[in-house]
């Protein structure tokens, strides 16, 4: 080896690079890398990357900064809308924020010649906190929420930004919809909202509440059934809906953090479990080399990303049977 390539070995292990979240919207699959050094991912650098679908070649990295991005969504009209810890909206969206740059940021979009735009969140109305982004989703570009670690559920509606605080309490993890007026959210200490398009309301645990209790995912059926999964009590799933409630379908042992059902097909991200897909017998072991980080759908497809060190993900092309590993 040469001194050069010594050089390189050592500046390799100055930082670790993760990719994070991965989201397929119109073709492209946009995914989410943060680096940092070593015990310090809360300062971590975000960059955001695309590449076509099915495409194993080279991404373009169309979002670079120093702010410590950590939430990708898409909107159907293919915008990219990415959060940070430091309570940093930003998006590739037409819209009509104020053109002020943090104090210390930095960014760049290296490649693709996309625009960028960023926001901070209005702080959090019941403490005055600054708020801690841990999901995002939305119908559109003018219909966003944004769920925080202070269990805080923020929502775009075009023009301004607006806020409810359930009184949980709880970091609120996950946020999906079928609607712009059916949209769930849960997270810890048995948290499950729905909000019907004017207010959020708390749906019963069929368990009843439990502080140390962790929902993680949420998915949908073509008959209108919502799945939630969990991550403690039993490895449980969730099925049923705000209008008629909800029971347990299933408790299968493992520690699902995260589901994805594509062509009728359910499957969990289960941690040191790896992959699995649910079965009516229990659930079956498509990958147990793999400690998935998240799990995203696709057309045809399911992306999982991996624990943190790790600057790759996983496609699963259901027609086929085939897993690919892709870097960036």
């Amino acid at each position: 080896m040469s001194d050069t390539d010594d050089a390189v070995a050592d500046a390799s292990n100055e930082f670790v690079e993760d990719i994070v979240v991965v989201h397929e919207t119109g073709g492209m699959v946009h995914f989410l890398l943060i680096t940092y050094t070593p015990g310090n991912s809360g300062n971590a650098a975000g960059y955001v990357f695309r590449r076509p679908v099915g495409s194993d070649g080279p991404a373009e990295n169309i979002l670079a900064t120093n702010d410590t991005l950590r939430e990708l969504w898409c909107s159907p009209n293919g915008h990219v809308w990415t959060t940070s810890s430091t309570g940093l909206v930003w998006t590739s969206a037409p819209v009509s924020w104020p053109d002020v740059v943090q104090p210390d940021l930095e960014f760049d979009a290296p490649e693709g010649g996309v625009s960028w735009h960023h926001l901070a969140l209005p702080a959090q109305e019941h403490n005055r906190g600054r708020p801690n982004p841990m999901a995002i989703w939305g119908t559109s570009d003018e219909d966003v929420h944004v769920a925080t670690f202070g269990g805080v559920l923020y929502h775009w509606n075009g023009r301004d930004w607006t806020q409810f605080y359930p009184g949980i309490g709880e970091p609120i993890g996950a946020i999906r919809g079928r609607a712009a007026n059916d949209v769930y959210a849960v997270g810890y200490g048995s948290t499950l909202l729905h909000f019907d398009g004017d207010n959020w309301t708390r749906i019963a645990d069929p368990d009843g509440p439990d502080v140390r209790d962790l929902l993680s995912g949420i998915v949908f059926d073509e008959a209108g059934e919502v799945y939630i999964s969990g991550k403690s009590r039993g490895g449980r799933v969730l099925r049923g809906s705000a209008k008629q409630g909800f029971s347990v379908l299933g408790r299968y042992e493992v520690p699902i953090i995260g589901m994805g059902r594509v062509d009728g097909r359910l499957f969990f991200a289960a941690t040191k479990q790896g992959v699995l897909e649910w079965t009516p017998e229990g659930p079956k072991t498509l990958r147990d080399d793999i400690i998935p980080w998240s799990i995203a759908e696709g057309e045809g497809r399911i992306y999982v990303t991996e624990t943190p060190g790790e600057a790759a993900y996983s496609e699963f092309d259901l027609a086929s049977g085939q897993w690919r590993r892709l870097f960036y």
